[in-house]
């Protein structure tokens, strides 16, 4: 029988009769991936192509059970109907349609596939593979910004977003991150003492997320958070609520406020973030769109310019709802946009802001359709993962609360046609996805050990 890498190091028993030298390509190429795409996007390419062609291999050679999933079905589907979209496209709208259907855009966000192989249906593995990839939040200020310097002028006002890509999408790495912090805490706490070092690290770690997510200044990921939060709550109470008494309830209810109001009371960077729009927000609920403001020289008004270009782009989908305007639609939206062309111009506008709009724009209500099965298919297939006990009670919380904080802020950006979004998806997704597969790995793993045992004497 073949060696397999030490369970210290990393649990294989999932991963059947894939020789050792394969296994150590896919997950070293898995962990460097995840560690290095956000700093040094260029030199993990390769990387990636390593890690897919690997993982590929090794399903369909070593692994039929994982080969013939749902969720693989999901992504030939995927490829079909963009296919299909295309051509309809070519026929329709030619000058839209692009020469050639962009299924790599389709492609990238079921990488989570080939990192869920590579997890081998292990928590162990999962943890260390959000581990490695939340560190490489935690230390972007140091590696992509200014280090202390970044949150020194955080603190006085500025928006900082530590080197990646921009505000907003530091945002929504520090968020989620922090959501992770929070939710996995009572494992550390649960830890022997010999293991407190990891306590203390965690509380640096902490601190430094928590000050990215406040200087930020990223109104969608502090309601992303608050929202995944009370998701968290609500399903812990739903489960737990038998042992609280009433008067525990009410307790914890007064300390929970009191705490809240403390932390706003005594942030007044936050308060005036938050309420920095208000009037906006108000002349949209009056349905008065002379007094909706877009970005002048003195003012900036972000959420001016994104409804009028959300009401520009409703037109839009009205006019073609099922299939949509196809990959250059949004282009070809800001280029004829009837509200404040010349604004738009300007600014050099180039998405929504609003992945849902962005997705029924390109493709339709069928994309969207599509978008929302896949994430439908992903929380039932949790729970029931959960119900069988293949995966823990915290990955489950931490893989809802990701949901509910991930729907949020993209209502206001749209973070899965960049490279930040589609990495933290398929990071997030690969976790929940190893712990679905736990019967078909268990499975493959049989049919493993049977075979192992026929060719001995």
């Amino acid at each position: 029988m073949q060696r397999k890498i030490p369970s210290s190091l990393w649990e294989t028993h999932y991963l059947g009769k894939t020789p050792l030298p394969l296994i150590a390509i896919g997950v070293l190429a898995t962990l460097f991936y995840v560690f290095s795409k956000p700093h040094f996007g260029d030199f993990s390419d390769f990387n990636k192509l390593l890690l897919s062609l690997s993982g590929l291999i090794s399903i369909k050679i070593y692994a039929t059970p994982i080969w013939k999933h749902p969720v693989f079905h999901m992504l030939w589907w995927a490829l079909l109907l963009a296919v299909c979209h295309w051509f309809y496209l070519t026929l329709t709208l030619s000058h839209l349609a692009g020469d050639y259907p962009k299924l790599d855009h389709i492609a990238r966000l079921f990488v989570f596939i080939i990192f869920a192989w590579w997890l081998a249906g292990s928590t162990r593995n999962t943890l260390i593979f959000w581990s490695i990839a939340s560190a490489a939040v935690i230390l972007a200020p140091w590696i992509a910004g200014d280090g202390l310097a970044d949150f020194q002028r955080g603190f006085h006002g500025e928006r900082i977003g530590f080197g990646i890509r921009n505000v907003q999408h530091s945002a929504m790495f520090f968020g989620t991150v922090l959501l992770g912090l929070l939710i996995f805490i009572p494992r550390l706490l649960r830890a022997p003492l010999q293991h407190y070092g990891k306590l203390i690290l965690w509380v640096v770690a902490f601190l430094i997320i928590l000050a990215g997510v406040i200087i930020s200044q990223t109104r969608a990921t502090w309601l992303g958070v608050a929202a995944a939060m009370l998701t968290v709550f609500l399903l812990l109470f739903i489960e737990h609520r038998k042992r609280f008494s009433n008067k525990q309830l009410l307790l914890i209810f007064f300390l929970s406020t009191c705490l809240a109001i403390l932390i706003i009371s005594n942030s007044s960077l936050v308060i005036e973030r938050a309420t920095a729009e208000l009037d906006t927000i108000q002349a949209l609920l009056r349905g008065d769109w002379s007094s909706v403001p877009l970005s002048t020289s003195e003012v900036r008004s972000s959420v001016g310019e994104r409804l009028y270009s959300w009401r520009a782009a409703i037109d839009m989908i009205a006019q073609r709802p099922l299939l949509g305007w196809g990959d250059q639609g949004v282009d070809y939206l800001f280029n004829n946009i009837q509200y404040n062309h010349a604004h738009y111009q300007a600014l050099n506008f180039g998405h929504l802001h609003n992945l849902y709009l962005e997705i029924t724009l390109q493709y339709g209500l069928l994309g969207l359709v599509a978008y929302f099965y896949l994430l439908i298919w992903f929380t039932k297939s949790a729970w029931l993962a959960w119900k069988r006990g293949d995966m823990p009670g915290d990955v489950l919380l931490f893989f809802y609360a990701f949901l509910c904080f991930w729907s949020v802020i993209n209502l206001f950006e749209s973070y899965l046609i960049f490279w930040t979004g589609v990495f933290l998806f398929n990071v997030v997704m690969a976790g929940c996805l190893t712990h679905i597969w736990k019967p078909e790995l268990r499975a493959n793993r049989s049919k493993a050990i049977t075979h192992i045992e026929k060719d001995l004497p």
